[in-house]
């Protein structure tokens, strides 16, 4: 693992104030039930599993946009009992959660440097609340905005800059940490700087979207690697972007 001032080519001081993190693919190594919970639903709708392409459910769309791109034009009605069933089923298979690797170290670093931690997420209040309870992380976050609390839906900007008015920041002092083609392009239509968390298959669309660097992993010292992220004026990732 390179330093942040190797890998960013910087030495300067950081002026950085916050660290936002996505929920799902960020702190919550939730996509593989969601994948299950959405599988069996498309199913159950007479979908067929040879032609299910499932790469749709990583572009980081609001459920409604998933429906209706895996089943066009249904009712408001049929969307909320879709929706409804989506999380009973993810509910049934939530035992399996785990949060991501070294999620609850990097916060503890973060907020001991004094680096305000906040989440913006998609997801429901309930299932975000019960998510970071399960985890023990629910006090890491100075705030915590869902999808519930924003009238448009990533990847308008308008949750990030919500989660930095909640947490008195200016956006260009942010580093959001996001996994998804809308949540990076979210982040940076708010002016903030992003870090991509993905497998290395989808560096290539979040480059695409804006993101500043790409890690498959979350650092080891993460302080110097935020404040490295703000601090360079390099808009793309380097040739070093960690796998």
């Amino acid at each position: 693992m390179h330093g942040a001032e190797e890998v960013f080519g910087t030495t300067r001081e950081s002026t950085l104030k916050a660290v936002i993190f996505d929920l799902d693919g960020v702190v919550a190594d939730s996509h593989p039930i969601h994948e299950i919970a959405w599988t069996t639903l498309l199913l159950e709708q007479g979908l067929n599993r040879a032609k299910l392409n499932l790469d749709f459910l990583y572009a980081g769309q609001p459920r409604r946009a998933i429906l209706r791109h895996y089943l066009g034009g249904i009712s408001a009605s049929e969307l909320k009992a879709l929706g409804q069933r989506k999380d009973e089923l993810y509910a049934a298979a939530a035992e399996l959660l785990k949060s991501k690797a070294r999620i609850p170290e990097v916060l503890r670093q973060l907020n001991d440097d004094g680096i305000v931690c906040a989440l913006a997420t998609s997801a429901g209040r309930a299932r975000t609340y019960e998510t970071l309870e399960q985890f023990g992380l629910t006090r890491q976050f100075a705030a915590i905005v869902t999808g519930e609390e924003a009238e448009t839906s990533k990847p308008a900007p308008e949750i990030f800059l919500l989660t930095a008015a909640r947490i008195e920041t200016d956006p260009n002092r942010c580093v959001v940490v996001e996994d998804s083609v809308a949540g990076v392009a979210a982040a940076r239509a708010a002016g903030m700087k992003c870090a991509g968390l993905a497998p290395s298959k989808w560096f290539g669309d979040l480059v695409q979207a804006g993101a500043n660097d790409l890690i498959s992993e979350l650092p080891e010292d993460a302080t110097t690697y935020f404040r490295g992220i703000l601090a360079t004026k390099r808009e793309a990732p380097s040739s070093g972007a960690r796998v």
